[in-house]
């Protein structure tokens, strides 16, 4: 798989004329099930310079708060533009995002280009550790399936060859193998719930990033 794939997959998303919800098109028998995610919002599948960047963060899915949330799409022109960052990461103005982001440790490396943030999954909801329906819909989303195929395939070789590092925040929810998470060029998260990158695979990416 060739790493631009990621952003030809995302690109197809679009608000589904018959429910007015956001998702990908490969994604809505199962979201037709049993979860409680806020599909009212456009979805995040990545932040930042996705194509680019030289730390891939693996975050958990967009988040949703009922009063931030549509704070940040008032008008139809603010969800094009979103929608556009996603379809056109690499020309795209990054120095914007969800206040989420302005209060983690990581928020300047992707203002700069030098980080960006793929969720396992892009649809929103408050807490995904607390959701059990909406982890059980995660697995089986033909997206989660190609964004593990991405990292896997597109990125890890990259990894390997000193070209990126691999971030493992939300290492769970990205089912990696063992193998991966030993692997050279991937930094573990020991504290995948918080929100800020922490210990160890924070002094591996600033060290990584001064080289």
């Amino acid at each position: 798989m060739q790493i631009g794939e990621i952003v030809n997959f995302w690109s197809q998303v679009c608000r589904d004329a018959d429910t007015g919800r956001w998702t990908h098109p490969a994604d809505r028998d199962v979201l037709s099930e049993a979860n409680s995610f806020n599909l009212d919002y456009p979805i995040s599948p990545y932040v930042g310079h996705i194509l680019t960047a030289k730390v891939i963060i693996l975050g958990a899915n967009a988040g949703y708060n009922p009063s931030m949330t549509p704070s940040e799409f008032p008008t139809d022109r603010s969800i094009d533009s979103y929608i556009q960052r996603v379809r056109d990461p690499e020309n795209s103005d990054w120095s914007f995002v969800s206040d989420y982001y302005g209060r983690v440790n990581y928020s300047q490396l992707i203002l700069d280009g030098e980080a960006a943030l793929i969720n396992a999954s892009p649809y929103r909801s408050p807490k995904i550790s607390e959701e059990p329906d909406n982890r059980k819909a995660i697995d089986k989303l033909p997206s989660t399936t190609f964004n593990r195929r991405w990292l896997l395939e597109a990125i890890l070789p990259l990894a390997l060859n000193g070209e990126r590092l691999i971030v493992a925040k939300r290492h769970g929810l990205w089912k990696l193998p063992d193998r991966v998470k030993n692997s050279v060029g991937v930094a573990v998260d020991p504290a995948p719930v918080s929100p800020q990158i922490t210990s160890t695979a924070w002094a591996a990416t600033q060290q990584f990033l001064s080289k």
